[in-house]
């Protein structure tokens, strides 16, 4: 239940990005053996369904208070990750390589995840089967099997430079012998992560600057330790919290090198921001101007930032515009907030925007949003659709006459401590049963 606050103020810590650390625990997969630490790891949802399947598969692990996370993988016994004791998130695609080269098989759930549209697993299929794997569908499961003569190295071209298929192209890859080049690539910061990982374990890498990335793999690998980036989601997403209830957050361990592109639009708007060696302060400093956004691949406004900071939007005297270009039914969430709007209800399109066409254009995607502010929030019960969505209903929560909000288990997947970190800023928020 979450109840209309005072403007947030305190300083709170951001956790290692989820977006880095799963894909970093789907790789380690592929070692050859012996024990890796990774550090500041967050305690979120999303990493205990992979330690889940690390069980599953024999991985042996323990996780320290501090955020560090050993794990051994000496004894692997398992390639299958599709009975019930296992959790079908959209991570467990990318396990697929690593379990393909130590066993030859392997069986996966059909991937879940998010409810932001269809986020077809296309792309992962065909670049697996190139890889040399076959692949049947049976609805709940992906049973998978390589063909003679091991993974072997490819040239693959993404139709669209999605994060997830670009990770798991670059993992199989590691796993597959012979060289493989991989292009129209995505570049966000956890993957580059990612593959700084992967070349100290042996592989070599070499990106290029027109989105390609030629992989070929060692015979052994043996991963080092790891540190966590920080979430630049979360980073962004208090930011959006102090300035939607015009507050005063300094989020510790913040930096702006990954989120060059919204600190500018931020900016640009008129909000205060502060930067620090050791994080950055989001404050409200007065009005701020109304503005257009549109979603990109990174170094672009990421589609994860789009759902919190449309609670800032909806706060600005103004008409602004969400035009959202990567995922089709991202915005659906706002619809599930015009149940309780009682003033000036969010708008939702199938066109672009006039000079501003995306993927989408004439393809009946509600992906444009019109916000018209200050949206007035009465008080109701609404349900989370999905991860990012979960903490813009929090943030409308705060500017509400009262919010029960269902679902949480999604917000817990990939942020830390949420509620905690809400109280001591200052927020009316509270655990209720049913």
């Amino acid at each position: 239940m979450v109840k209309k606050s005072r403007p947030l103020f305190g300083e709170i810590s951001v956790g290692g990005a989820k977006n880095m650390v799963t894909k970093v625990m789907a790789a380690f997969l592929a070692s050859d053996g012996g024990e890796c630490l990774i550090r500041n790891a967050p305690f979120i949802g999303e990493v205990a369904n992979i330690l889940a399947n690390y069980e599953q598969l024999g991985v042996k692990y323990s996780f320290f208070p501090d955020r560090t996370l050993k794990v051994n993988f000496k004894n692997l016994k398992d390639f299958n990750l599709g009975d019930e004791n296992t959790i079908g998130s959209r991570i467990s695609i990318l396990m697929a390589g690593p379990i393909l080269k130590h066993f030859g098989q392997a069986v996966i759930k059909t991937p879940g995840g998010c409810k932001i549209g269809k986020r077809k697993i296309d792309f992962h299929l065909q670049g697996l089967k190139n890889f040399g794997v076959e692949i049947k569908e049976d609805g709940k499961f992906l049973r998978m099997k390589v063909k003679k003569g091991g993974l072997k190295g490819i040239k693959f071209k993404l139709p669209f430079p999605s994060v997830g298929a670009t990770e798991n192209m670059i993992i199989t890859a590691a796993c597959a012998k012979g060289e493989t080049v991989i292009s129209n690539c995505a570049m966000e910061p956890e993957i580059m992560g990612l593959i700084k990982i992967l070349q100290r374990a042996g592989v070599s890498i070499i990106v290029n600057s027109d989105r390609e990335i030629t992989i070929n793999s060692s015979e052994n690998l043996n991963f080092k330790d790891v540190t966590i980036i920080p979430d630049r989601v979360e980073i962004l997403s208090w930011a959006s919290a102090a300035l939607a209830t015009k507050g005063d957050i300094f989020v510790k361990n913040a930096y702006q090198d990954h989120i060059v592109t919204p600190l500018g639009i931020l900016e640009k708007m008129g909000a205060g921001i502060e930067i620090n060696h050791d994080g950055i302060r989001f404050y409200y400093k007065g009005e701020l101007k109304p503005t257009n956004v549109r979603t990109e691949i990174y170094p672009g406004f990421a589609t994860d930032f789009g759902q919190p900071f449309a609670m800032v939007l909806s706060q600005i005297k103004g008409k602004s515009t969400m035009h959202e270009t990567i995922f089709d039914n991202r915005l659906g969430y706002l619809e599930t907030l015009n149940s309780v709007v009682k003033k000036n209800k969010f708008v939702l399109k199938n066109n672009c925007p006039v000079n501003d066409p995306c993927r989408f254009k004439n393809k009946g995607y509600r992906h444009l949003a019109e916000i018209t502010g200050p949206v007035e929030f009465g008080k109701g019960e609404v349900e989370i659709q999905d991860l990012r969505a979960g903490f813009a209903l929090i943030i409308a929560g705060l500017l509400s006459d009262g919010l029960k909000i269902k679902y949480l288990d999604l917000l817990f997947r990939g942020y830390e401590n949420p509620i905690s970190k809400l109280k001591s800023l200052g927020a009316d928020v509270e655990l209720v049963n049913g």
